[in-house]
């Protein structure tokens, strides 16, 4: 009789077999690892490479692509000599033992090692397949919820959690009997990863951008015209206190607003909850204490109110409160903040900040219209990310057992 629990929940087409299932003792065999800490690590020379569990852990992705990601070198090659007889090779699969949350056991899968000698390091458990399984299917499936879950009753210990070789022999590995469903699942995540791959690298672009033009658009320390500037204008920027600029209140400390009120409320890191009926003026929200002390938010065209957090009211006419979130935004007064233990803003503090604007109201508008479009676009790229993150979660949840 067929076992309902080994068909996934979503497959790709053309394929209905069940799955096959094996315990890990019966499919892996081991393979030795080192102990080797980072200080006996580098990245610029050596015979061997070697792969420390903090980088599973953190940095490499399912797959790693020996060719196409960045591995220190064991830096003694004396050592090397040692170690060589246990160099990895493609398919095997190396898991992080340790860390400081249940993310232990993550692993990764190798390709393209090629020639190179490449190590299993510090606090990682290498294993290789006894059966020919299909590339980059292994690496996704034992980071799916349902491999990993196995793992979550073998895990020991309070702030560092860890697991042993000897626990995870007992755990159950599941897979289709089809090794071209087995690689179309493993290149459909790989393809998904590429995906995402591009657009953390343009949203890591959008965001030095937009870093290196606060840097260029506004002056310098000691200048009174910024480096970059759109064609037409000329003349020094004004400088000012903050308290010439700005009248400043504080939020209302209302930590139950009522959920039958018209407006929502705001901290320094966005909305956090609620409605309430008493309403503040559209402005930029500058956190007061705490987690958030000096982060600023702009809430634009929204009728709100803010819990532990500064209001900020121009006083002049032709100051464009948008370029003013800019401004405010390029200060970074979170590191300015008062307090030796929680931070904490205080007036005194905000209006001796010095804060520069051009005097044309039209120039500062076309720097605050370029931010706000620079934003737009850095924040349609996360939302893409984060859909494409969620997606692979889902897929990873749903098409393995």
């Amino acid at each position: 009789m067929a076992n309902k629990n080994n068909y996934p929940e979503v497959r790709l087409a053309g394929y209905s077999e069940e799955w096959l299932e094996e315990s890990f003792y019966k499919l892996f065999s081991g393979i030795s690892n080192n102990s080797l800490s980072r200080d006996k690590l580098n990245y610029n020379y050596g015979k061997a490479k070697n792969i420390h569990y903090g980088d599973i852990l953190i940095k490499y992705n399912e797959i790693l692509d020996v060719a196409n990601n960045i591995i220190p070198y064991i830096t003694d090659d004396d050592i090397v000599e040692k170690l060589k007889g246990s160099k990895l090779i493609d398919g095997d699969i190396l898991l992080a033992d340790a860390a400081e949350d249940k993310t232990v056991g993550k692993c990764i899968e190798m390709v393209n090692v090629n020639e190179e000698i490449i190590l299993s390091g510090l606090h990682t458990i290498a294993v290789r397949p006894q059966k020919n399984f299909a590339s980059k299917y292994l690496g996704y499936y034992l980071n799916s919820d349902a491999f990993h879950d196995q793992l979550l009753g073998l895990m020991q210990g309070t702030k560092v959690l860890s697991i042993s070789k000897t626990s995870i022999k007992n755990t159950t590995v599941r897979y289709p009997k089809n090794k071209t469903e087995q690689a179309q699942i493993g290149n459909f995540f790989q393809n998904l990863d590429q995906l995402i791959s591009k657009h953390e690298q343009k949203l890591t672009k959008l965001k030095n951008l937009k870093k290196a033009m606060l840097d260029k658009m506004f002056p310098k320390d000691g200048t009174t015209v910024p480096e970059i500037r759109f064609k037409g204008f000329t003349g020094d920027w004004q400088f000012e206190d903050l308290e010439e600029i700005y009248n400043f209140q504080y939020g209302l400390f209302n930590n139950n607003p009522s959920n039958g009120g018209k407006y929502p409320v705001y901290g320094a890191n966005g909305v956090i909850g609620g409605y309430t009926d008493f309403n503040a003026q559209d402005s930029v929200v500058i956190g007061h204490m705490g987690e958030y002390a000096g982060v600023v938010l702009w809430v634009s065209g929204k009728h709100f109110v803010t819990y532990n957090g500064i209001i900020t009211i121009p006083k002049r006419e032709n100051f464009n409160p948008n370029f003013g979130y800019f401004m405010l935004y390029k200060i970074n007064i979170r590191k300015i903040c008062d307090g030796s233990g929680q931070p904490f803003l205080s007036y005194e503090t905000l209006n001796r900040i010095k804060g520069s604007y051009p005097k044309s109201n039209i120039e500062q508008n076309k720097i605050a219209d370029y931010f706000l479009n620079l934003d737009t676009l850095i924040n349609d790229y996360q939302k893409q990310l984060n859909k494409l993150n969620n997606l692979k979660q889902a897929c990873l949840t749903k098409m393995f057992v």
